[in-house]
């Protein structure tokens, strides 16, 4: 009961509806509102997305590996996006001392701030897992139990993986809470994780590649196989709706109920200590004033985000981590050649590297486009904001200096990005330097998309920055259209470049991002056209 109480305050507390219910100012309420469009329309696009997807393997004749690739997908999306998520909700909090003062055990408190991340997750979960099944539906034709099955277990699906994140996530902390850097310590571990789940990805591909497409495509379903071997929910949860076995249906809900049970009262045991240690850190520091320098007033604002983006370990991983993709691919590239890259892809066959170079800024645009500042520095300043209202400065100069925080983080990354997968794609110089022209532009279009974006739809009322960082309208919105539109520039920018050689796609590339990096630019101005911030 306890529990519920704690669960049912945060979600009241960020809840738009309650929000809509209860505000009065008709400007925050219409912000909300369209905030709630927003990801409502994000939501139709996954779920259409997905559901083309289940619909490709049934067409393909694997209709029944649906629920395993179900159940795969969802949990390896779940693992990952709650471990970058882990230490934002769980650990070192605002609300931190007034919750640990209240008379609940310290289990409750940290299952009530696991549920809480669990429920804001459910909605993609069900995005992915209901196409699923309707894709399943289609061509299998199921008993009418199976869809009753499927969609109470999809309730579950997430609980494994997201206790596995939490528990590593939970060992990344509490590693971190004894070293003097706590932060450096938390990035590189988190970094080493997912890093590695991203080359794990890799060297499955490459253990079950074959050079046939036949023999690739027959593959799967050996490759379902052997994940179900290992993770055995997998299993039981595609017995449980293929044979409706009660087992296995038994099994799985045990598995999920005795994992989460067990890893939160272990994880309880440390709470305490971990999170005393992570937040005593500050005050074993030694101030000591070595001098005074004066900045311009946008150059202070450029060092305050800064001060903002390398004291938050969910900022900087989730800002950084597209980052360190791109400086990973440059590295590979100069030692190994981008050539052997493209064929590891290509699963042996050569590809002439004058074909990609059209590609080469989209592919850069990619990584370092991933995400931005813009969307959420906005409103990072959350409750605080009174104090930037209360400075003598314009929001045009606030988000002036916003604006150039994230330029001075992205350029250097695309201009080196640019300019060295160019020049391993054979580039000539002219289109070296069209390459890194667009890749300069590309940042500009990111840096204005996001800051209006992030003008439009700020979440100022959060209890950690993680709300914002990850679960924010502005952010949502930016990211996944982004990353589909630029994957389909990459794809056209190669075609046209089959036709008319690289520089005229390269060039329609830049003039595309140019023109929509000038009008977003100016509703940015329109936007920030008071002289006071309001």
């Amino acid at each position: 009961m306890s529990n519920n109480v704690l669960l049912k305050t945060l979600l009241l507390s960020t809840s738009s509806i309650n929000q809509i219910k209860y505000e009065t100012d008709k400007k925050k309420r219409g912000k909300v509102v369209g905030q709630l469009v927003g990801k409502l329309i994000l939501y139709a696009m996954f779920l259409g997305f997905c559901l083309i997807i289940a619909l490709g393997l049934g067409g393909w004749g694997f209709g029944k590996a649906i629920p395993a690739f179900c159940v795969t997908a969802l949990s390896l999306m779940e693992f990952v996006f709650c471990l970058l998520k882990t230490n934002g909700f769980m650990f070192a909090f605002n609300d931190y001392d007034m919750i640990m003062a209240l008379p609940f055990s310290v289990k409750k408190i940290v299952a009530s701030r696991f549920l809480y991340m669990y429920i804001k997750n459910l909605p993609w979960v069900l995005i992915i897992s209901l196409p699923m099944m309707v894709g399943y539906g289609i061509f299998v034709k199921p008993f009418f139990t199976v869809y009753i099955v499927w969609t109470l277990f999809s309730f579950l699906i997430p609980m494994i993986p997201m206790v596995v994140a939490t528990v590593i996530g939970t060992l990344i902390a509490a590693i971190g809470s004894g070293f003097r850097h706590k932060n450096i310590v938390q990035i590189i571990l988190t970094f080493a994780v997912v890093l590695f789940f991203f080359a794990l990805r890799f060297i499955i591909d490459d253990v079950l590649s074959n050079d046939k497409i036949a023999q690739t495509m027959s593959s799967i379903s050996g490759s379902m196989d052997k994940i179900k071997s290992i993770y055995r929910p997998a299993l039981w949860f595609e017995k449980s709706i293929t044979e409706l076995n009660v087992l296995h249906m038994l099994l799985f809900v045990a598995s999920a109920v005795v994992v989460f049970e067990l890893a939160f009262f272990v994880i309880s045991k440390f709470y305490r200590q971990i999170n005393s240690r992570l937040m005593a850190g500050a005050a074993r520091k030694k101030y000591r004033l070595k001098g005074l320098k004066s900045k311009s007033v946008v150059h202070s604002i450029v060092f305050k985000e800064f001060k903002h983006f390398v004291s938050s370990t969910n900022y900087i991983v989730n800002q950084s981590i597209g980052f360190v993709l791109c400086v990973i691919l440059c590295v590979l590239s100069l030692i190994l050649g981008l050539e052997k890259i493209v064929m590891f892809f290509t699963k042996g066959h050569y590809v002439d590297l004058r074909i990609i170079l059209p590609a080469i800024p989209a592919l850069v645009f990619f990584l370092v486009g991933m995400s931005t500042t813009t969307t959420i520095s906005y409103s990072l300043e959350g409750k605080n904001y009174w104090i930037v209202q209360s400075l003598p400065i314009s929001l045009r100069t606030l988000i002036n200096g916003k604006m150039l925080f994230n330029l001075y983080l992205t350029l250097p990354i695309s201009i080196l990005g640019n300019l060295i997968l160019s020049m391993q794609a054979k580039g000539n110089p002219l289109e070296v330097t069209l390459c890194v022209v667009c890749g300069i532009i590309q940042c500009l279009y990111c840096t204005s998309w996001g800051m209006l974006l992030g003008l439009l739809l700020p979440k100022m009322e959060w209890k950690v920055d993680i709300e914002v960082i990850k679960n924010s309208a502005a952010q949502v919105i930016y990211m996944i259209p982004n990353m589909l539109i630029t994957m389909a520039v990459g794809v056209v920018s190669v075609i046209l470049g089959l036709n008319f050689g690289p520089i005229v796609p390269i060039v329609a590339t830049t003039l595309f991002y140019a023109l929509f990096a000038g009008i977003t630019y100016i509703f940015v101005l329109m936007k920030t056209k008071s002289p006071k911030t309001k």
